[in-house]
């Protein structure tokens, strides 16, 4: 599940810029960010910043046989497949969710 009761999904494509994935970041609810490969040291960056690091993923050749999803936090700077995709899931404090 991506999102719980009203809580927002936001979609962003990382080639809109750092700022536009920051702003989402820093907002509710899970963010998606695609197309992120070339800027995988921005995102690694942005999640940091925004304290989204932990319990996010990425993925690469999602739904083909080479898949691969990976904690966000492996991240490492290194260029990515061009349409990978991240998802960083709300901050919640305790409750329901909160895995992906």
């Amino acid at each position: 599940m991506l999102t719980e009761g009203t809580e927002p999904l936001t979609l962003v494509p990382v080639t809109a810029g750092a700022a536009v994935l920051k702003e989402a970041l820093n907002g509710p609810g899970t963010v998606v960010a695609y197309k992120f490969g070339r800027q995988a040291a921005q995102v690694a960056e942005a999640l940091r910043e925004a304290g989204r690091l932990d319990g996010a993923v990425w993925g690469s050749a999602l739904g083909l046989p080479e898949e691969s999803v990976r904690p966000a936090a492996e991240l490492d700077g290194a260029p990515l497949p061009y349409l990978s995709t991240l998802i960083a899931p709300p901050r919640r404090d305790g409750g329901r969710g909160g895995k992906l």
